[in-house]
C-alpha cells in the first residue's frame, strides 16, 4: 500500500519533468534550426520521448503530449496543427515503446538483437505514424502544399529516426550506467578516451564546420573536398570497438551535433555537395542514420563477444571449481575438510561475504558445520538454530527449489527469519538445499552483508552443482561410517557364522551316519527275522497230512501276516524316507470295530504272555471309515507293539473310537510308565532316539511310519502322556461317504 502511494505521488512529478524536458529540447532544436522548413533534421525530442516511456513507463505519455502541444503553441502554430503534432509524437513514441517491450528489448543495448529492434521498430516504423499524421493535417488545413508533401513527410520521418538513433541510446546508457562514468578507471583507459574524443572533435570541426574559402581560382578549400564527411567514421569505429556502448553513443551524439550545426550554418561537406539546402539536410539525415546504426552494431557485437568470453571464462572457472571439489571428495573421506574447502572456494569465486554449510541430522535442528566469512562480520560456525527456524526454512524450500533473496528489505519472510537476517547483518542471501534420495541433508547458504545483490542464473547453477557434490560427500561419509561399523563387527560375525556352520556340518554328518545305520538295521535285522519265520511256517504248511501242532487256518493267517509285514518293510526301506513322497493307498469303506476284533484275536497270545488286560470300547454303531485296511492295521500293530515294548507287564490297554466333528477319533490308552513333554513332541519324527544310546529299545521307525500313514489318509495323530500315569495315542480318520449321511442323521436324532 505504501509503495502504491509513493508511486502515485511520483507519477505527476515524472509527467511534469517529461513535459518540461520535451518542451526545452524541442524549443532548443527549433531555435538553432535555420533551414526554413517546419521539421528539424534531427528531432532530439523524439529520442527523449521514447527514452522516458522505456525508463518510466507508459504512464508518462501525457507529459510528451503536453510538451509537444505547448511547443507548437509557443512556436505560433495553430491549435489544429499543434494538436495533430502532439497526437502524432505521443502515439509514435507509445507504439515504439510497446513494441520494444513485447520483443523483450534490453535497455543496456548490449546485444545485436536490441540494436535491430531499435532501428526497425523505433527508428523506421514508428516515425511513419507521426510523419503521416502531421503532414496530412498540414495538407488538410492548407499549411502545406501537395508539391511539398513528400519532402515534408521525409523530413519529419527522418528527423524522428535520427533523433531516436542519436539521443535515445545516449539517454538509456546515461540512466542505466550513469554512475559507471564516475568509477575510478585506469589511467591508460582515460588517456585513450581523451585522445579519441579530442580527435573526433577536431576532425568533426574540419569536416562539418570549416569556413575557409579558396584564395585563387586554382585553389580549393579543404571543406570543398568530396566524401570528406566519412573522415570521422574511423574514429567512431575506434570508440565503438574500444569503449563499446558508451563510446558508440557518445561519438554518435558528438558527430550528430557537429554535423547539424555545420549544415545549419551553411558550411560543411553536405552543403557543398548539393545544389539546395533541402538536399543537404536529407543527405545529413541519411549520413547520421548510417553512421549511428553502424557504430551501435559494432559496439553491440563487441559487447556480445566480450560477454561471451566472460561467460566462457566463468564457465571454465566454474567447471574447474566443480571438478576440483569433486576430485577432493573422491580423494578424501574427511567430511570436515571437504566442507571447509567447499565454502572457502565458493566465497572466493562468488566474492561473497559469508558462505556456510548447515547440516540437518535426523530429528535434530540445523547445525552449521563449515563456514568461510570475511573479516569484520560475525561468525556463525557451531551455531545451532531453534526448531522454529528450521521449520520456517524447510517450509520455504518446500515451496520453491531455491531460496533467492536479492534484498531482504523487499521480502516478507517469517519473523524468525527476519530476526536472523538482522542479527547476521544480511543484505542478500541465496539458500540451496542439499538433497539425497528425496531427503534433505542440509543447506548451502551464501550471504552478502555489504550490499544488496541480484543473484545471476549462472551463480545459482553453480551452487546447484556444488550442492550435488556436497550431498555426494555427505552420503559418501555416511557410507564410510557404516562400513567402519560393519568392519568392526565383521570378525565377530564371521566367527559366529563359522561356528554355526561347523555345528551344522557335524549335525549333517551325524544324520547321514544315522540314516546309514537305520537302513542297515531295517534291511538286515528285520528282513532276516521275517524271512526265517517265513521259511519255518512255509515248511510246516507244506507237510502232508493233518498232523500239525497248529491249525491250518491259524498257519495261513500267520503266513499272510508275515507276507504283509515283509512287503511293508521292503516298501519302507525303499520309499518311506522322504518327507515329500506320499503313500499309495487303496482306500475302501471299513468297519473299525471289525478290524479291531481281528487284531485282538491275533494279539491274544502276546497279551497272555505279558499279562495285558485289553478292553475294546469301540461302539457297534460307529460309522465306517474310508481307509486302507492294511495300512490302518499296521498303525494299530505299531501302537500296540510300542505299548508292550516300553511298559512293564501287567498294564491295562484300552481301544476306543468316537465321532468328532465329522471324523472318527480312535484312541489307544495304557496306564504304563508314560513320557515327558519333550518325548511327546519328538515321538513322531524320524530318528528320535540316538543310535549310540545303549539303553534304546528301538530306532523310532514305527511312530514315524504311523504319522505318514494317518496324514496320507487326511487325518492327524498325536499323543498325550504324563510320566508315571500312562500314555494315550490318538489319531483321526475320515468317515466313508456311504456312512456320512447316516452319521449326520444319527447325530441329529441324538
Amino acid at each position: 500500500m505504501a509503495s502504491d502511494l509513493i508511486r502515485m505521488r511520483e507519477n505527476p512529478i515524472k509527467i511534469v519533468t517529461v513535459a518540461i524536458a520535451y518542451l526545452s529540447m524541442g524549443w532548443l532544436t527549433q531555435k538553432i534550426d535555420a533551414t526554413g522548413f517546419t521539421a528539424s533534421p534531427i528531432w532530439f525530442a523524439a529520442g527523449l520521448a521514447l527514452s522516458a516511456l522505456l525508463i518510466w513507463g507508459e504512464q508518462v505519455w501525457i507529459g510528451i503530449f503536453l510538451g509537444d502541444l505547448l511547443l507548437s503553441c509557443i512556436l505560433g502554430a495553430s491549435w489544429i496543427i499543434g494538436l495533430a503534432s502532439a497526437i502524432g509524437s505521443t502515439l509514435s513514441a507509445i507504439l515504439a515503446a510497446r513494441w520494444l517491450r513485447q520483443c523483450k528489448f534490453s535497455l543496456t543495448l548490449g546485444r545485436i538483437r536490441d540494436i535491430i529492434l531499435l532501428v526497425v521498430l523505433a527508428a523506421i516504423i514508428s516515425p511513419i505514424v507521426n510523419a503521416t499524421i502531421d503532414s496530412t493535417v498540414r495538407l488538410w488545413t492548407g499549411h502545406l502544399s501537395w508539391k511539398l508533401f513528400a519532402q515534408q513527410w521525409w523530413l519529419l520521418c527522418l528527423g524522428d529516426c535520427t533523433g531516436v538513433l542519436v539521443f535515445t541510446p545516449f539517454l538509456l546508457r546515461l540512466t542505466i550506467d550513469g554512475w559507471g562514468l564516475l568509477k575510478r578507471q585506469p589511467r591508460q583507459r582515460l588517456t585513450e578516451a581523451a585522445i579519441c574524443v579530442g580527435l573526433l572533435l577536431g576532425v568533426g570541426w574540419v569536416v562539418f564546420g570549416y569556413k575557409e574559402v579558396a584564395k585563387t581560382p586554382f585553389e580549393e578549400s579543404l571543406a570543398s573536398v568530396q566524401y570528406l564527411e566519412y573522415l570521422p567514421f574511423p574514429l567512431m569505429v575506434w570508440a565503438a570497438l574500444r569503449f563499446q556502448t558508451w563510446g558508440a553513443v557518445t561519438a554518435n551524439l558528438v558527430v550528430a551535433i557537429l554535423a547539424l550545426i555545420g549544415a545549419l550554418e551553411g558550411v560543411g561537406a553536405f552543403v557543398i555537395q548539393t545544389p539546395t539546402l533541402s538536399q543537404a539536410v536529407l543527405l545529413l539525415q541519411m549520413f547520421i542514420a548510417i553512421v549511428t546504426t553502424t557504430s551501435l552494431f559494432l559496439s553491440a557485437a563487441v559487447s556480445e563477444r566480450e560477454r561471451a568470453e566472460k561467460q566462457l571464462r566463468a564457465t571454465l572457472e566454474r567447471e574447474y571449481l566443480i571438478s576440483d571439489i569433486a576430485l577432493r571428495i573422491r580423494q578424501s573421506l574427511d567430511l570436515n575438510h571437504i566442507f571447509q574447502t567447499t565454502v572457502t572456494e565458493i566465497r572466493n569465486f562468488l566474492n561473497a561475504d559469508r558462505v556456510y554449510i548447515g547440516y540437518i541430522p535426523p530429528d535434530e535442528p540445523i547445525k552449521i558445520v563449515a563456514e568461510s566469512v570475511v573479516g569484520g562480520y560475525q561468525s556463525l560456525l557451531g551455531l545451532t538454530f531453534p526448531d522454529e527456524f528450521c521449520q520456517a526454512v524447510k517450509s520455504l524450500l518446500a515451496e520453491q527449489e531455491f531460496l533467492i533473496v536479492d534484498n531482504v528489505n523487499q521480502v516478507a519472510p517469517p519473523l524468525i527469519l527476519q530476526q536472523y537476517f538482522n542479527h547476521s547483518q544480511i543484505k542478500a542471501a541465496l539458500i540451496v538445499p542439499l538433497m539425497a534420495n528425496h531427503q534433505q541433508l542440509g543447506v548451502l547458504v551464501v550471504h552478502q552483508c555489504s550490499r544488496i545483490r541480484y543473484w545471476q542464473k549462472s551463480e545459482i547453477k553453480l551452487l546447484e552443482q556444488l550442492a550435488t557434490q556436497v550431498s555426494i560427500a555427505i552420503q559418501q561419509a555416511q557410507l564410510y561410517y557404516q562400513v567402519q561399523q560393519f568392519n568392526t563387527n565383521l570378525e565377530t560375525q564371521v566367527k559366529e557364522r563359522t561356528q554355526e556352520l561347523q555345528e551344522k556340518v557335524q549335525e549333517i554328518e551325524q544324520l547321514y551316519q544315522m540314516k546309514n545305520v537305520f537302513l542297515q538295521a531295517v534291511s538286515h535285522d528285520l528282513r532276516t527275522s521275517i524271512m526265517g519265520l517265513m521259511m519255518l511256517l512255509k515248511n510246516l504248511q507244506n507237510r502232508a497230512g493233518d498232523n500239525i501242532s497248529i491249525s491250518r487256518s491259524i498257519l495261513e493267517r500267520i503266513v499272510s501276516s508275515g507276507d504283509r509285514q515283509l512287503t511293508l518293510i521292503n516298501a519302507l526301506s525303499e520309499d518311506h524316507f522322504s518327507e515329500h513322497r506320499s503313500l499309495v493307498l487303496h482306500c475302501q469303506p471299513l468297519s473299525l470295530r471289525d478290524l479291531a476284533e481281528n487284531l485282538i484275536n491275533d494279539w491274544q497270545p502276546l497279551f497272555r504272555q505279558n499279562q495285558i488286560r485289553f478292553t475294546n470300547l469301540i461302539p457297534a454303531n460307529l460309522p465306517n471309515i474310508q481307509a486302507d485296511p492294511q495300512q490302518i492295521r499296521s498303525v494299530l500293530d505299531n501302537l500296540l507293539t510300542n505299548a508292550l515294548k516300553h511298559n512293564p507287564p501287567g498294564i491295562t490297554i484300552s481301544l476306543e473310537a468316537t465321532l468328532d466333528q465329522g471324523m472318527i477319533c480312535c484312541k489307544v490308552s495304557d496306564d504304563g510308565v508314560g513320557m515327558d513333554q519333550q518325548q511327546c513332541q519328538s515321538l513322531f519324527r524320524l530318528y528320535v532316539r540316538s543310535l549310540y544310546n545303549t539303553r534304546r529299545t528301538g530306532i523310532g521307525l514305527g511312530s514315524y511310519q504311523c504319522r505318514q500313514i494317518i496324514e496320507a489318509h487326511g487325518g492327524k495323530i498325536g499323543v498325550n502322556s504324563t510320566p508315571g500315569i500312562g500314555s494315550q495315542f490318538w489319531f483321526t480318520l475320515p468317515i466313508a461317504e456311504s456312512s456320512t449321511s447316516s452319521a449326520q442323521f444319527g447325530a441329529y436324532i441324538n
